[in-house]
């Protein structure tokens, strides 16, 4: 894999100029250039790659250039004449020469540091956020020592300098708000993209999963075992080597398996003991299997129960005895040991005449 080789040294040969922007709409007939200096005359390549070292396409000066420096122009298509679809492009760039090739391959030298994101949350809820590099961002919202109940941003492309992110403050089935409590627990992480890596957006006809589908790309989990988590001091993170594919949040569902009345909100009534039942989107199970997985289920936030090897789909027997009458939340966590965690509520009603009776029901030995 591309992160494998940490400790490379730049090609003096060779080097990539500053961007005057760093993304662009190639669905609008936009264009990218890239400045490229060179100190030996010979013909230049840049071959444009995706996060998972899938090779896009390659661009060509065609004939041999002079010492100083050129630019090479990309459209924005794959070697397919397809529109990429919004995501970052790292390119690598090779010099020939009469005597040699010169490489410069951007990602043996940088990307994956993992950086501290201060985010600020507006009254609008808006989450606001600086960045000094294009960075990939994780932002999750859910409750101080509960559970996980909004994914915002997941590993998503962001670029440099001043961020806004927009969210409605509501939890991932919008049953709860989270803004303005002072149990809100908010994480935004995240961590470099390497240097000169390009950024393409716009696309809302094709995304990346499909893209990569489509041309026939398959991933595979690294071995962790053998790449460095550390260089020149700063920390690299374990989601930098991992497929895109396999950091996802998983999309399950959560669901009563009795057949019980609704109130006229479509909120289940709930009497007595029910099965819940766990399943998961088929096209997100491979990525969940690459690890262990557990699944934790919680009652207006608070913990019910976990299962710490568990598996879907999963039908747990659950008595609500005990809670007060009125509308609660239950919700579960499906958290793999990659870091991945998919998330589901539902609402459910328990009726003030029965509440008592479903106590008494417990007490029955």
């Amino acid at each position: 894999m591309f992160g494998l080789i940490l400790n490379v040294t730049v090609n003096a040969a060779v080097s990539i100029e500053p961007y005057p922007a760093q993304a662009f709409n190639p669905t609008s007939k936009k264009h990218f250039v890239l400045p490229i200096s060179i100190t030996e005359p010979g013909k230049l390549a840049v071959s444009l790659y995706t996060a998972d070292g899938d090779w896009v396409r390659t661009l060509s000066s065609g004939k041999p250039l002079t010492i100083g420096t050129h630019t090479i122009v990309w459209d924005g298509k794959d070697s397919h004449n397809t529109i990429v679809p919004n995501e970052a492009y790292t390119p690598v760039v090779e010099l020939v020469t009469d005597k040699t090739t010169h490489t410069l391959d951007p990602r043996h030298t940088s990307g994956g540091e993992e950086i501290t994101i201060t985010p600020q949350l507006n009254n609008e809820g808006q989450i606001v956020f600086q960045l000094e590099k294009p960075t990939r961002v994780l932002a999750r919202a859910g409750v101080k020592s509960g559970p996980l109940l909004k994914s915002i941003l997941h590993w998503q492309v962001r670029g440099q300098g001043r961020n806004v992110v927009f969210w409605n403050g509501y939890d991932q089935d919008n049953l709860k708000k989270l803004t303005g409590s002072d149990q809100l627990a908010l994480l935004v992480t995240g961590f470099t993209l390497p240097d000169h890596t390009i950024l393409t957006v716009g696309n809302k006809t094709l995304d990346y999963a499909a893209w990569r589908k489509h041309n026939g790309w398959s991933s595979s989990m690294p071995d962790l075992s053998e790449v460095a988590f550390e260089r020149d001091g700063q920390r690299i993170s374990r989601h930098y080597y991992l497929p895109r594919s396999v950091d996802i949040a998983p999309r399950i569902n959560l669901e009563i398996v009795e057949k019980l009345p609704k109130n006229k909100e479509g909120i289940p009534v709930v009497f007595g003991p029910v099965t819940l039942k766990v399943t998961m989107h088929e096209e997100d199970r491979w990525a969940m299997q690459q690890s262990l997985y557990e699944v934790a289920f919680f009652v207006d936030e608070q913990f019910l129960s976990e299962e710490e090897q568990g598996y879907v789909p999963l039908n747990w027997r659950w008595n609500p005895a005990g809670l007060e009458p009125g509308i609660h939340r239950v919700t579960v966590n499906v958290s793999g040991f990659n870091g991945q965690v998919g998330v589901k509520s539902l609402a459910i009603e328990i009726p003030t005449a029965l509440s008592h009776v479903v106590k008494l029901l417990d007490a029955i030995p």
